[in-house]
């Protein structure tokens, strides 16, 4: 098992030794954000039949050349057709189908006449102006021909997406099985939300908000809260060993005498791949397998646990849901004020941001409460290893957390 290593090569060792799951089929109606697990081959034509731009009627282009508002040509309305209905007809040289939008062209027919363009009456139009052959009119197999690839594999499903799968013949598709995760916390002076909290105790804030994310990206997870022994953190373990697909801890991770959970998933045969990682927050992080399962310990302290959440642990999870290259969105902004890290280890540092007229203004932000801090974060600034500081003035990277600051 490393020790201490670079963040970059953490998140290199993490990413390799996760895996994309296995494949569903689903029913449109649940394919929502999913990721699919093939490329979707149109089985139709749309539209499956050549059809009407517009209300009007369709005619024989020929009849028309010399049509004009001098000298308008007058046909003969031979039936009626709307979208979705059967051709029943077939025009001559004369003879006109009164047509709305999306209704079949009957054969006989090259071209639709727009309302606009001419004067009728129950069986008759008076067109006054031409139709050349093909206005107005949306060919079988425009928009989706029958063959066509129209999303591919890895493509995350967005309703759009959906819709033209439908549109192409699709009722269901095969997408990436979303993975179970168990979030075990653990801690003799940590509760759960809404128990007494007497001195010396605090709620269990890790554990929810890494369910809080964990349900944002649409994953299940089951979640525990458990006492610092051996015994109890064990059994949590091993009772989820058969569902869960990644673990999750909370606390614990630093390893000394009231650190358990390194000691315990050791004694049951954990392949460890790295321990503590210079980042800040969240060096105490660890990784590794259990039974083939990603397995991260993720130490106690809320900005440590939440950093190495994000930086870690969720993109293990969102490439084993498909998301082969997830991360958070990557935007530029002017720093509002010098912000120094260390050389030694990647710094993170909560930000606050603000959009200025042409560009994004990001402040760091200095708060007494940290967590107060890490709620109100906008965004990341990252000081990479090497780095002591970067200087005020500068437009440099950001990682974007709020949704309401990514552009397009």
């Amino acid at each position: 098992m490393k020790t201490f290593i670079g963040f970059d090569e953490a998140l290199e060792l993490t990413l390799t030794h996760v895996s994309v799951g296995g494949a569903e089929v689903l029913p449109l109606a649940q394919l929502t954000g999913r990721i699919l697990a093939e490329d979707i081959v149109a089985t139709v034509d749309s539209p499956s039949s050549t059809s009407s731009r517009k209300d009007g009627f369709a005619v024989n282009s020929a009849d028309l050349i010399n049509a004009s508002a001098d000298s308008p040509v007058e046909l003969k309305v031979v039936g009626n057709l709307a979208a979705g209905d059967r051709v029943n007809v077939h025009i001559k040289n004369g003879q006109a189908v009164r047509v709305t939008t999306g209704a079949p062209i009957p054969a006989g027919a090259d071209a639709v006449l727009s309302e606009e363009f001419c004067d009728s009456t129950a069986d008759t139009i008076f067109a006054r102006g031409i139709a050349e052959a093909g206005r107005n009119l949306l060919e079988r197999g425009t928009d989706i021909h029958q063959g066509q690839q129209v999303a591919t594999k890895g493509e995350k499903l967005s309703p759009p997406l959906i819709g033209l799968l439908a549109s192409a013949g699709s009722d269901r598709a095969a997408v990436y099985r979303l993975p179970k995760v168990a979030v075990i916390a653990s801690g003799n002076e940590v509760v759960a939300p809404g128990a007494p909290l007497s001195g010396g105790k605090l709620y269990a804030s890790n554990m929810v908000e890494i369910g809080s994310w964990l349900a944002y990206y649409g994953l299940s997870y089951s979640a525990v809260l458990v006492a610092d022994k051996a015994s109890e953190i064990q059994s949590a373990i091993a009772s989820r060993l058969s569902e869960a697909d990644v673990f999750i801890t909370s606390g614990g991770a630093w390893g000394s005498e009231h650190d358990l959970m390194l000691d315990v998933v050791e004694k049951m045969s954990w392949q460890g791949i790295y321990r503590r990682v210079r980042m800040g927050p969240g060096k105490p992080v660890g990784f590794g397998l259990l039974e083939q399962k990603p397995f991260f310990i993720l130490p106690g302290g809320p900005p440590s646990n939440e950093m190495a959440f994000l930086q870690l642990a969720l993109p293990a999870i969102m490439k084993m849901k498909g998301e082969v290259a997830f991360s958070f969105p990557i935007g530029r902004a002017q720093l509002s004020e010098t912000v120094r890290g260390h050389k030694d280890w990647t710094q993170f540092i909560h930000a606050r941001l603000e959009a200025d007229k042409h560009e994004l203004i990001v402040t760091p932000a200095k708060l007494k409460s940290r967590l107060v801090s890490m709620a109100r974060k906008d965004a990341l600034i990252i000081i990479p290893e090497g780095w002591e500081e970067l200087t005020a003035g500068e437009s440099i990277e950001i990682q974007i957390l709020k949704s309401d600051f990514v552009s397009g």
